[in-house]
């Protein structure tokens, strides 16, 4: 299959990845702190705490310091609290670390170290951290360049809603890099990264279109379910097995729990139970069981509209 007939989609999008996964600017990086910094405590309290050895506390040190919050800014101060906290295994301060390295806030700039600090986190399942790892084996910033490696860890992000994975994955099925050029996966992510409000995925999926024929943009409008490793169109017949709706999925547990705790709100009245699922070292987050395809799909629909996405239907 020809590449897509627009080379000024393959330049301009695979550089708004870099720009905004890989080196957010200063503000993008702040909303990635929304929740550091954040506690009951006094500043006292928790400086003491944190003195201690408190690996959260030290996290909301750093924090405060990075948005000059209740004390005035410092960076330094900052990336030697999140230092700390990294050390001790807290995702969210070595993803913190690693943006630090990436941008030359309070370190010097140094992509090597940022990939470094990023993997550590994303091996513990915290996706903005899968995400900018991706960013790093795709430019090969930092670390060896390796598009399929980029995939996987792309993959990863996307499954647990990141728009900017979604939309990654969608240029790079698109074009071919380090995967087999699929025009109908290319669509499907860039539908779910747009789902989600991200800017530029609307414009990818009308490239899209326009190279597709009417049985790809068929094949790629059906919903999609899971069955282990395999997928299956809707209108396909998998083993029997019951149908749930996955939210999420996460190799930390702990993270798993959180993410179903930040959901619950915006879940409402279901008629069915969230639970947690472990399979093959994973921690999914599911709702169901549903007793039929078409009440699953029903539900899903619903949960897109409360979400911002689109749950995956499952088998098991």
């Amino acid at each position: 299959m020809h590449r897509l007939d627009l080379m000024h989609i393959t330049t301009r999008y695979f550089f708004l990845i870099m720009l905004i996964a890989c080196t957010p600017s200063h503000a993008d990086f702040e909303a990635d702190l929304s929740d550091t910094g954040k506690s009951n405590k006094s500043l006292l309290e928790l400086h003491r705490q944190a003195e201690r050895g408190d690996a959260d506390a030290q996290l909301s040190m750093g924090g405060f310091y990075f948005k000059g919050q209740d004390v005035a800014m410092d960076y330094d101060e900052a990336a030697k609290w999140f230092r700390l906290a990294a050390q001790k295994g807290n995702p969210q301060a070595q993803y913190n670390l690693g943006m630090m390295y990436d941008t030359g806030h309070g370190v010097g700039l140094d992509h090597t170290e940022a990939a470094r600090w990023y993997r550590r986190a994303a091996d513990q399942g915290l996706s903005i951290a899968q995400l900018n790892l991706g960013v790093a084996y795709a430019e090969g910033q930092g670390i060896v360049q390796d598009q399929m490696a980029a995939i996987r860890w792309f993959a990863l992000a996307a499954d647990q809603g990141e728009a900017q994975a979604q939309f990654n994955l969608g240029v790079m099925y698109a074009n071919g890099q380090g995967v087999t050029q699929n025009l109908v996966t290319a669509y499907r992510y860039a539908k779910l990264a747009a789902v989600q409000g991200h800017e530029t995925a609307p414009a990818l999926l009308r490239d899209l279109t326009r190279q597709m024929s009417p049985e790809q943009l068929a094949s790629a409008n059906q919903p999609v379910i899971t069955v282990g490793a395999r997928s299956h169109t809707a209108g396909s017949t998998p083993e029997n097995n019951k149908i749930y709706l996955q939210l999420g999925a996460f190799k930390s547990q702990n993270q798993a729990e959180k993410f179903k705790e930040l959901l619950s709100g915006k879940l409402g009245a279901m008629g069915h139970p969230v639970d947690l699922y472990s399979q093959d070292e994973w921690t999914q987050i599911q709702v169901g069981p549903y007793a039929t395809l078409a009440e699953a799909q029903h539900s899903a629909e619903i949960l897109k509209s409360r979400l911002g996405f689109e749950p995956m239907i499952k088998r098991r």
